[in-house]
């Protein structure tokens, strides 16, 4: 009878999660957990821009997923020739698809406390920068929250490399 119940709750539990194929779902405890699967257009390399179009457009600032890092980075892209398909208008629009359990897209826990006493870091999805924070107790840190110990493990894991646009004023 036991052995029949488990079979039912498979079944069931198996045709649910087998709809699910892009989503990263925590699993009951005792079982593992379903991984994310990274979108297709997320695994393509970018295309940059190397100059400007026939038609005299310029090249476009958007952001390309990098998987390897699993972030997004801003990239100069062509708006002539072979259209990119892992491209993106911003950050979090690129986060978003491509990485949406990533603790850079959660919003920062208050801290605790009135008198600052710990240091901690919290990534600004609105600057892009990570910025310090300070807490009497130590804050909560983990991959279901946006804080860090280390600056530098803030900076590593959220972080994008952002293109220089220089200027001429003159």
């Amino acid at each position: 009878m036991q052995l029949l119940t488990i079979f039912a709750l498979l079944c069931v539990l198996g045709s649910t999660l087998s709809d699910v194929k892009r989503r990263h779902i925590k699993a009951l405890p005792g079982f593992n957990k379903i991984s994310y699967t990274l979108p297709k257009r997320c695994k393509k390399p970018a295309i940059h821009a190397t100059s400007t179009c026939p038609n005299g457009e310029e090249p476009k600032l958007r952001f390309t997923y990098i998987p390897g890092t699993k972030k997004c980075d801003q990239f100069w892209e062509s708006g002539c020739g072979k259209k990119n398909i892992n491209s993106f208008a911003n950050f979090k629009e690129c986060m978003t698809v491509c990485n949406p359990s990533s603790k850079c897209l959660k919003t920062p826990t208050q801290h605790r406390g009135i008198i600052p006493r710990i240091t901690s870091f919290v990534f600004d999805i609105n600057t892009l920068n990570c910025t310090t924070k300070k807490s009497l107790l130590k804050p909560d840190i983990g991959p279901q929250y946006n804080r860090f110990l280390k600056e530098d493990d803030c900076k590593k894991t959220c972080e994008p490399n952002l293109q220089i646009i220089i200027t001429n004023s003159g």
